[in-house]
C-alpha cells in the first residue's frame, strides 16, 4: 500500500506553489522528514496528505482503494497543525480524544486506552484532566500530539511538533515518535527545522524547493551531515 503523487500542482489563486510533484511513499512504519526554508510548502504537503487541501491539478490516490483519495485520508490520516488551537478549549485532553474519535468513526474506548497508554510515555498522565484552555503553550502542544496519535489512523501527519517546546519536552516529543512507529507501527510526516529532533527520529528526509521535491534521502542522517546538505541545496542559487 502507498501514497502516490501523480503530475500534483497547487496554488494558492494564482500564486503557485507546487508545480509537477510525481513521487510514492510507502504505507510502512516510517518517519518522513519534510524540510525547507519558509513557504517552500511544508505545510501544504501535509494537508494535502490529510486531504483538508485537493490538488489544482494532478491526482493523489491511495494505490489500493478506488475511493476518492480525499475521502481515504479524512479517516485514514490526522493531522496535528502547528499552534495551539488544535483541541477544544473548554475539554480536557480525555475528552478531547474522545470527542475525535466520536467524528472519525473511531472505538471512544480504543481512543481512552490509547491516550492513557501513551501519556505515560509522553509524560502527560498528570495533565490528562486539565482544560486544554489551562495548559501551557508547550502542554497544549503535547496534548494535541497525543490526541492525534491516539486515534492510531495509519497516517499522523505533525506539523511544526517541536515549537514551544521546552528540552526536556522536546526529548519526550523524540522518544513518543520513535514508540509510535515501532510499537503502533504509523507512518509519521514531520514538518519541522528543528534538526536535532530530525535527525534523531526521521527515517526518511524530502527536500522542497521551488515547487518541487529537490532532493530525496531515504536513510537517517546524523545532525552535522543534515546541515551540512540542507546548506548546500539552499544556499546555491
Amino acid at each position: 500500500m502507498a501514497i502516490i503523487f501523480e503530475r500534483v500542482k497547487k496554488n494558492y489563486g494564482k500564486k503557485p506553489v507546487f508545480y509537477d510533484l510525481n513521487f510514492k511513499i510507502p504505507l510502512e512504519p516510517t518517519v518522513i522528514g519534510l524540510v525547507g526554508p519558509n513557504g517552500v510548502g511544508k505545510s501544504t504537503m501535509l494537508r494535502l496528505l490529510a486531504g483538508v487541501l485537493e490538488p489544482t491539478e494532478g491526482i493523489i490516490k491511495n494505490d489500493q482503494t478506488e475511493e476518492s483519495y480525499v475521502k481515504w485520508a479524512r479517516l485514514h490520516t490526522t493531522f496535528v497543525a502547528s499552534g495551539e488551537r488544535g483541541l477544544m478549549y473548554r475539554l480536557n485532553t480525555l475528552e478531547n480524544g474522545l470527542y475525535f474519535s466520536s467524528l472519525k468513526g473511531i472505538s471512544v474506548k480504543r481512543t481512552e486506552k490509547n491516550i492513557r497508554e501513551m501519556a505515560q510515555v509522553f509524560n502527560f498522565s498528570k495533565e490528562l484532566n486539565t482544560f486544554f484552555q489551562d495548559l501551557s503553550t508547550g502542554l497544549k502542544k503535547k496534548a494535541a500530539i497525543l490526541v492525534g496519535a491516539a486515534l492510531e489512523t495509519e497516517v499522523l501527519l505533525l506539523d511544526e511538533p517541536s515549537n514551544g517546546l521546552d528540552i526536556a519536552a522536546q526529548e519526550d516529543l523524540a522518544a513518543f515518535i520513535l514508540d509510535l512507529k515501532n510499537k503502533y507501527g504509523n507512518i509519521i510526516f514531520i514538518s519541522s527545522h528543528d534538526t536535532q529532533m530530525l535527525s534523531g527520529v526521521v527515517d526518511h528526509y524530502l527536500f522542497l524547493r521551488d515547487g518541487q521535491i529537490e532532493k530525496n534521502i531515504e536513510h537517517k542522517m546524523q545532525e552535522n551531515d543534515l546541515i551540512t546538505e540542507y546548506g548546500e541545496i539552499y544556499r546555491r542559487k
